[in-house]
C-alpha cells in the first residue's frame, strides 16, 4: 500500500524556505503569514477592553523570534507595527503596563533597528504622567540594551535631567551598554555623571534644620532618597566605562581629578 504523503505546515514550509535561502547566500524569503500576524496584534493592542494584552505580548515574542532569519522589508513592519504598540488604543493604567514591557523588550531584541520606535515609546505623551515613571525606567533599561549610540545624549539628559528617580537609575545604568563609544564621548558621560553623583552627595550630607520655625527644605531629603536609588547602577557604569571601581562619588572624583587623560579599559593596550 503507498504511503499518505506527507502534509508540511505553513511554518514547516517557511522554516525550510529560509533555511535553503540562507545556505545559498539569498535574501530571506517574506512570511507569507505576516500580514495577517500584524493585524492580529493591531487588534489586541485596540481592543477597547484590553483583553487581549496577553495574547497580543505572546505574539510580540513570536515575531521577534530569530529575527536575524526574517527577510529585511518584513524587519521592518514588525519593528514598527511593534512600535505602534504604544501609541494604539486606550492607554494602560500605570499599574497594568506589562503590554508596554513587553514591547519595549521585543524592540531592545532587536538593537539598533528598534531603538528609534523604543524612544518614542519612552517620550510618547500618553504615559509622561510621573505616576508612569517606573515604565519608563523599564523603557529606558530597553533602550540601552540597543546599544544605538544616537541614544546616548538622550540617556545622559534623563540620568541628569529627570524628576523621578527611578528614571535617573534606570537612565544611568542604562550608560553601561555603550562601552565602545569614542574616547571623549566616554569620557564626557563619566565626567558627567561623577559631577551629578558629587552634588547628590553634598546635598544630601546637609543637616536637617533643627529649628521648627525654619522654612522646611526637603532638598537633602530628596537628595539622599536619589541616592539610595542611582548608588548601585550608577557605580556599576561608571566602572564598566573606566576600567575602576569605586563605591561613591568623592572617591570618583578624586581618581579623576588624577587621571585627566585615562583611558576606557576596551581601549588599553596589551597586558
Amino acid at each position: 500500500m503507498a504511503r499518505p504523503a506527507t502534509i508540511r505546515s505553513p511554518f514547516r514550509l517557511l522554516t525550510g524556505l529560509l533555511l535553503a535561502a540562507a545556505a545559498a547566500g539569498q535574501e530571506p524569503a517574506s512570511d507569507p503569514s505576516l500580514p495577517g500576524q500584524l493585524k492580529d496584534l493591531r487588534a489586541l493592542v485596540k481592543d477597547p477592553k484590553m483583553e487581549g494584552d496577553l495574547r497580543a505580548g505572546d505574539l510580540i515574542q513570536v515575531l521577534v523570534k530569530d529575527h536575524d532569519k526574517r527577510n529585511p522589508k518584513d524587519l521592518d513592519k514588525i519593528t514598527a507595527a511593534i512600535g505602534e504598540v504604544f501609541k494604539l488604543g486606550k492607554v494602560r493604567p500605570p499599574e497594568q503596563t506589562r503590554l508596554y514591557e513587553q514591547a519595549g523588550q521585543a524592540l531592545a531584541s532587536l538593537g539598533k533597528r528598534g531603538a528609534k520606535d523604543l524612544r518614542a515609546g519612552v517620550t510618547d505623551e500618553r504615559i509622561k504622567d510621573r505616576n508612569y515613571a517606573r515604565l519608563r525606567a523599564k523603557l529606558i533599561e530597553s533602550l540601552g540594551r540597543t546599544k544605538d549610540e544616537e541614544q546616548v545624549d538622550f540617556l545622559l539628559e534623563q540620568a541628569l535631567r529627570s524628576p523621578d528617580d527611578l528614571v535617573i537609575a534606570a537612565a544611568g545604568g542604562a550608560l553601561a551598554n555603550f562601552t565602545e563609544l569614542e574616547v571623549p564621548k566616554v569620557r564626557d558621560v563619566v565626567k558627567r555623571l561623577i559631577g551629578r553623583y558629587g552634588e547628590y552627595v553634598a546635598k544630601g550630607s546637609q543637616l536637617d534644620p533643627t529649628d521648627p520655625n525654619a522654612p522646611i527644605d526637603i532638598g537633602p531629603q530628596n537628595a539622599r532618597a536619589t541616592l539610595a536609588a542611582i548608588k548601585e547602577p550608577w557605580n556599576a557604569t561608571l566602572a564598566r566605562l573606566t576600567g575602576q571601581s569605586f563605591s561613591d562619588a568623592p572617591d570618583w572624583q578624586r581618581w579623576l581629578n588624577k587621571n585627566k587623560d585615562w583611558q576606557p579599559p576596551a581601549r588599553k593596550s596589551g597586558p
